[in-house]
């Protein structure tokens, strides 16, 4: 039980309704020296066999669809199961200090900490594209403030030394490398074979190691070592930091929830989960709690962010950042509606991920949050759109066609694969066709001026305000 807060035991009835949302199995622990194997210890969810009751809270009738943490009932806490406190107001473990006294995988109620760690455990934030030996065909558009559209298509490879997220938390020691990410790009042509590999390091007390790089040319025909990057520098031709996409790890920043919301769009979907076949409301939106993050590190490049997790599994659905000065920076939306193959089958991320337990390969399944629906990445300093298309079968990209991915990372040493004979081997061609102009762009991400305005400061110059008010109006039509 956690030290402050009073939990009530939910098991299948009355209140056990609630624990549709995620109830996990925290295995008994007891002391580190009993040897225990975190590469088996997964996040493992248990549904109740009551009917699911989604919140009680019509936002028609109430005029908004979010609270406060203290704003909710007596019943609305024992539906949400929520510890207001913030990271460093909770016990730490006396084995790892920089991590909570509870053990991954956690019991709610859910502090904004372990939310925050379960989204990376997910692969939605920072766990280098989910925990499994990751394969993908990455499709990106990028339109800048004129509305210029620039194309981006990488054949993106990531492999772990962890089946586990509590064996990368516990077994391995500050300076290990975790993992590697191998990149190559397809398109723009006038880039086509060049190929990127970077490999990473856990952080620990007094211990930060930058991740290593290297890059083939093949103009030059040569592997070229390049220097490497902390988290604050931005992925070369990204709107996003290395923190963003890598290296933020939950313990490096101060968490709190503020409150709970349910959001109904997510990347240009009105109801954004589709043909859901879930608990998700009836009225198509999704409950999710918001958690506020603030750094730990004097003068770094952002002064807080905010997150919204999908009740359901954690899963981070929005992201806001503000800048060191206190400025709207950058707006991240993602949604899980398409299907993907997993292990040869269509099927939905969300739904794999929520089995729990581990997979086939001995992978965590919450590995396979990660990836399936598309993304949009708003610079709000630059007005710069990221939008990453799915590479699923609405879009009728065969996979055949530009090669089987299983050929990358996990078949091969990355000595053996990172070699130029192999890189030149053209078994990534033919390029998939994907039409994709300006107008095709979803809208602006909403601002929702109105949701926790105590800790939201949406403050934009008029020329951007009146653009997002057009965009909206013949996009969204809704606003």
């Amino acid at each position: 039980m956690k030290a402050g807060v009073t939990r009530k035991v939910l098991f299948g009835f009355g209140l056990a309704a609630v624990a549709g949302a995620v109830l996990a199995v925290a295995p008994n622990y007891g002391s580190a020296k009993e040897q225990i194997d975190w590469s088996k210890v997964a996040w493992s969810p248990v549904q109740s066999p009551s009917p699911w009751k989604e919140w009680q809270w019509d936002p028609k009738k109430e005029g908004r669809t979010w609270k406060y943490v203290e704003e909710l009932t007596a019943a609305e806490k024992e539906y949400w199961q929520i510890d207001a406190r913030w990271s460093n107001e909770i016990p730490r473990d006396k084995e790892y200090p920089l991590l909570p006294e509870e053990r991954y995988p956690y019991k709610p109620p859910y502090s904004g900490e372990e939310l925050a760690s379960l989204s990376e455990s997910a692969g939605s934030t920072t766990t280098m594209c989910g925990l499994q030996t990751h394969h993908a065909y990455h499709i990106s558009r990028t339109k800048d403030r004129n509305g210029v559209v620039s194309k981006s298509d990488t054949i993106c490879n990531t492999i772990k030394h962890f089946k586990t997220y509590a064996e990368m938390l516990y077994r391995f020691k500050p300076g290990q490398e975790q993992g590697a990410y191998l990149v190559v790009v397809v398109s723009p042509p006038e880039q086509s074979g060049t190929v990127s590999l970077s490999k990473f390091y856990k952080d620990g007390p007094g211990v930060k190691k930058l991740e290593d790089r290297w890059a083939y040319l093949p103009n030059l025909r040569r592997v070229r070592r390049i220097s490497g990057a902390s988290g604050e520098d931005y992925i070369p031709g990204a709107t996003s930091t290395y923190d963003d996409v890598f290296l933020r790890d939950f313990w490096k920043f101060n968490s709190k929830v503020i409150g709970v919301d349910i959001l109904y769009q997510s990347a240009n979907e009105k109801k954004p989960y589709g043909p859901v076949q879930g608990a998700y409301r009836r009225d198509g939106g999704i409950d999710t709690y918001v958690v506020l993050n603030v750094p730990k590190k004097k003068g770094y490049y952002l002064s807080q962010w905010v997150t919204w997790h999908d009740k359901k599994t954690g899963h981070v659905l929005r992201t806001e950042q503000w800048d060191r000065r206190g400025n709207l920076k950058k707006v991240d939306e993602s949604t899980l509606a398409a299907p993907v193959l997993i292990f040869n089958k269509l099927s939905y991320p969300w739904a794999e991920a929520f089995k729990g337990g581990l997979t086939e390969n001995g992978n965590e399944r919450r590995s396979f949050m990660m990836g399936g629906g598309p993304t949009l990445s708003w610079d709000v300093e630059q007005d710069v759109q990221t939008y990453m298309i799915p590479s699923g079968p609405d879009k009728k990209i065969d996979y055949d066609k530009f090669g089987p991915l299983g050929v990358y990372a996990g078949k091969e040493t990355w000595q053996q694969l990172f070699q130029p004979q192999r890189i030149e081997n053209s078994f990534y061609k033919p390029v998939p066709v994907v039409k994709f102009e300006a107008r095709d762009f979803p809208p602006y991400p909403p601002l929702y001026r109105a949701k926790f305005p105590k800790y939201r400061k949406i403050a934009l110059p008029a020329e951007v305000l009146n653009k997002i008010k057009k965009d909206e109006l013949n996009k969204r039509g809704l606003f």
